[in-house]
C-alpha cells in the first residue's frame, strides 16, 4: 500500500465513523420518540405498529455497527507489512 493510499483510506474511514455517529445519533433520537409514543398510546394497532417501528431501528442500528466495523477491517492492509 502507497502511502498515498493509506492517506486516502484513512480518510475514508474517518469519513465513514464520522456518518455513522451522526446517524446513530439521528437513529437513536427518533427511536425514542417513536418509544415515547408507543408508551403513550392506548390504541392497539397504532401500538403494534410501532413495535415494528422500533424493530426497524434496531435492525438500522444494527446495519450502522456492521457499517464501522467493516470500515475497520479495512484499514488491516494499512498495518501489514508490503509484500515484497
Amino acid at each position: 500500500m502507497t502511502p498515498e493510499e493509506k492517506r486516502q483510506l484513512d480518510d475514508l474511514v474517518a469519513k465513514v465513523f464520522t456518518l455513522a455517529f451522526e446517524l446513530g445519533t439521528k437513529v437513536d433520537n427518533l427511536h425514542r420518540e417513536v418509544r415515547e409514543l408507543r408508551f403513550n398510546t392506548d390504541d392497539i394497532d397504532l401500538e403494534a405498529a410501532l413495535i415494528n417501528l422500533e424493530h426497524a431501528f434496531f435492525m438500522t442500528a444494527q446495519s450502522i455497527n456492521i457499517l464501522k466495523e467493516q470500515a475497520r477491517n479495512a484499514t488491516i492492509p494499512a498495518r501489514k507489512s508490503p509484500r515484497s
